[in-house]
C-alpha cells in the first residue's frame, strides 16, 4: 500500500532541500572568497603596485593583456569578460551602484571606508587586477563568471 492509499501526505522535504542548497551555496561562496590566496591584488587598496596607473588610457587593452599573459585566458574567455564587465559597469572605472558596488568589476565594498572606496575608484589598474583575480579564484574563468551572472544577475 502506498502513501496515498494510506491517506498520508507526501513529505515536504523538497522545500527544505532547496532551502538547504541555497544556504549551503552561499556558505561555500563565502568560504571560497575568504580562502582565496592573498596576492598583490588583495593588497590594501591604497597600495598601487603598478606605476602606470595614472597613464592607463585603455582599460580594456590593459585587462586583455593581463588576462592573456597572467591567466592564459583565450579569445572566448575575453569575450565573456567583455560581456560581464560591459553589463556590470560599461567598463567605467568610476561606476557606482546603489548596492555599494564600485568600479569596472563592481566590487562590493560595504565594509570599506570612504577613503578605501575613493582610492579604489581612482585606480582602474587596481580594479582590473582585483577583478581578474576575483574571477579566477571564485569562478575559474570569465565564462564561468558570465554563466553565473546570467543565471543570477550578479557575480
Amino acid at each position: 500500500m502506498n502513501r496515498k492509499q494510506k491517506g498520508l501526505k507526501a513529505p515536504q522535504n523538497g522545500k527544505k532541500i532547496k532551502r538547504l542548497k541555497f544556504y549551503l551555496g552561499g556558505y561555500l561562496t563565502a568560504i571560497m572568497t575568504l580562502a582565496s590566496p592573498l596576492t598583490h591584488v588583495h593588497a590594501p587598496v591604497g597600495q598601487n603596485v603598478w606605476a602606470q596607473d595614472k597613464e592607463l588610457t585603455d582599460p580594456k587593452s590593459f585587462a586583455r593583456n593581463i588576462a592573456e599573459k597572467q591567466y592564459n585566458w583565450n579569445q572566448e574567455q575575453w569575450k565573456c569578460l567583455g560581456k560581464l564587465w560591459g553589463k556590470e559597469s560599461a567598463w567605467n572605472y568610476e561606476a557606482k551602484s546603489p548596492t555599494q558596488d564600485y568600479g569596472i568589476p563592481q566590487r562590493h565594498m560595504s565594509h570599506n571606508t570612504e577613503q578605501q572606496i575613493a582610492e579604489f575608484l581612482d585606480s582602474p589598474v587596481t580594479q582590473i587586477t582585483w577583478g581578474l583575480n576575483y574571477i579566477k579564484v571564485r569562478y575559474g574563468s570569465p565564462c564561468e563568471a558570465w554563466a553565473f551572472h546570467q543565471d543570477r544577475n550578479w557575480y
